[in-house]
């Protein structure tokens, strides 16, 4: 079932030493740093020398919440990506099984390995599988398990290879990746192999994804695998024209070794009462339009029915234009709201010093962290846009008078009504006003530029949007359709979005994320 190590490359030709040395970005897991090991060995058998660029992701630094409620783009991919793409690496590995169907621009599929296994594997408890409960995190398994045993229970399973085998074993059971276990040595003698269950579109597949040049494309064309490259090929076609960006209970596996392959396909109700299932033997020639060939008949023989109901009992997917903490996250889930968060501003401290003034002005929760360290040195009046950056400076012991208001507009109608004067406003380089024109003396504490994201993903169900540097920088590389709902915190950002051609763009009715969150779920409801 399994192809060892050693013997993966043997076909392939040994040449002279390079002196290249290509930086390979890995996550750090046992299992990304052996897969990361395998890319080495075959660029080493061509004669390339190359080395590994470690890269923590948002799913290596939250091992607790459930990878679907996680909500954020590309969880165990997009840091790799980011590294490969401001030149920290040339190339990320990466389980191909994980990685969007959709590449972000600058980017290419370069190589995969020789796929060494594919089914999923059943691992015993020490709890009966009747009375207790069997840990998944995949709703693949657990649809395709419940269709077999519809009376079993189900809890998410996350964490390391050994973290989640003893889960496993003081509960019911749990269904996880054969080969992922097989790779590291740590498949037990009491797994069951389950060759009954589709496996997830390119399970077992090591795949090599970098800046998309010539160069690179001509050194990991030695060492692609193009049986295991056209094969994964046809599942992610598949999966990509059926799901349409949404996720679901869908497998897909194709197999052969001549000029005729094997291809099954399923999509599943989420509860696994309802099963539509393709299997059908076509030319390997065909491989380039095989998987959507398949897609078509699924979803022409119910399926588009299906993943249209289970669309509808997902939260709404909406990309956030900002990061977010976890409570937050969980608010907009249990108000239906999926928010999957992306970094656009790119935040660096700034020296500075406080000057004499009779009252200050902070900005944001990041403005209000550069002055916890001068609050002796501040004024005994400031003002704050949002509750957060007043909450960040009470919290550090300022003692003095804090106005909370909500915009900048605000801010300005609140000192023109007092005749307020001597003021500083305190905060990022770039910011929505012309404080200096208005008489304000503005004192940069940090830079804000544009981090200008790839994404994979460009189908949203909606866009959340909080400045205008922040539209200018997620616009920069990606291409989301114009007619995406947009919802903007305020009246600055709603025109940012507008004059990038976003027709149905509103503002929310207060400037804060909970009021966004309710007007995103106004839509969803709509």
């Amino acid at each position: 079932m399994f192809v060892k190590t050693p013997d993966r490359f043997n076909s392939l030709k040994n040449g002279s030493v390079s002196n290249t040395n290509i930086k390979l970005a890995s996550r750090t897991s046992a299992l990304a740093l052996f897969q990361t090991e395998a890319v080495k060995e075959a660029l080493s058998s061509i004669g390339i020398h190359s080395s590994i660029v470690p890269v923590q992701t948002k799913g290596d630094k939250d091992q607790h919440t459930a990878l679907q409620h996680l909500g954020q783009t590309g969880i165990f991919t997009k840091a790799i990506d980011d590294a490969v793409l401001n030149g920290s690496a040339d190339v990320g590995v990466h389980s191909l099984k994980d990685y969007p169907t959709a590449i972000p621009k600058g980017l290419a599929l370069l190589a995969v390995l020789p796929r060494d296994g594919y089914y999923d594997a059943f691992i015993p408890g020490s709890q009966s599988t009747d009375e207790g409960t069997l840990l998944s995190g995949s709703p693949r398994r657990k649809a395709q398990w419940l269709r077999k045993y519809p009376n079993h229970k189900f809890s998410d399973l996350r964490g390391n290879m050994d973290t989640r085998l003893a889960k496993i074993r003081r509960s019911a059971g749990g269904i996880v990746s054969a080969p992922g276990l097989e790779r590291l040595g740590l498949l037990p003698e009491d797994a069951d192999v389950l060759e009954w269950m589709v496996p997830a579109p390119a399970a077992g597949v090591m795949a090599v994804i970098g800046r998309d040049t010539p160069e690179l494309r001509a050194q990991f064309s030695q060492i692609n695998h193009l049986p295991t490259y056209r094969q994964a090929t046809v599942e992610r076609d598949f999966m990509a024209k059926v799901e349409g960006g949404c996720a679901s209970p869908l497998g897909a596996l194709c197999t052969g070794d001549g000029t005729h392959w094997h291809f099954t396909g399923t999509l599943l109700s989420l509860d696994g009462k309802t099963e539509i299932r393709i299997e059908e033997t076509f030319q390997a020639k065909d491989w380039a339009t095989a998987g959507e060939h398949f897609a078509t008949q699924i979803l022409q023989r119910g399926g588009a029915s299906l993943m249209a109901q289970i669309k509808a009992a997902q939260p709404m997917d909406v990309l956030c234009l900002k990061e977010i903490g976890p409570e937050e996250r969980k608010q907009a889930l249990e108000l239906g709201v999926k928010l999957h968060d992306v970094d656009v501003l790119r935040l660096e401290p700034h020296p500075f010093r406080v000057g004499q003034s009779e009252f200050f002005i902070v900005a944001s929760a990041f403005g209000a962290d550069r002055l916890v360290p001068v609050l002796d040195q501040l004024p005994s009046v400031g003002i704050t846009i949002g509750n957060k950056a007043a909450l960040r400076l009470k919290n550090a012991g300022f003692k003095g008078t804090l106005h909370v208001v909500h915009t900048s507009d605000e801010a300005v109608s609140f000192i023109q009504n007092n005749k307020l004067r001597n003021a500083i406003y305190y905060g990022a380089l770039n910011s929505s006003k012309d404080w200096e024109a208005l008489g304000i003396k503005h004192t940069i504490t940090y830079t804000n530029a544009p981090s200008q994201p790839r994404l994979a993903r460009q189908q949203w169900d909606a866009i959340a949007a909080f400045s205008p540097l922040g539209v200018a920088s997620a616009t920069a590389h990606n291409s989301f359709p114009k007619n995406t709902p947009v919802v903007a915190i305020g009246p600055a950002t709603l025109k940012a979005c507008r004059d990038h051609g976003y027709h149905k763009a509103i503002t929310s009715e207060q400037p804060t994320l909970e009021s966004v969150i309710h007007a995103l779920k106004a839509l969803k409801n709509d």
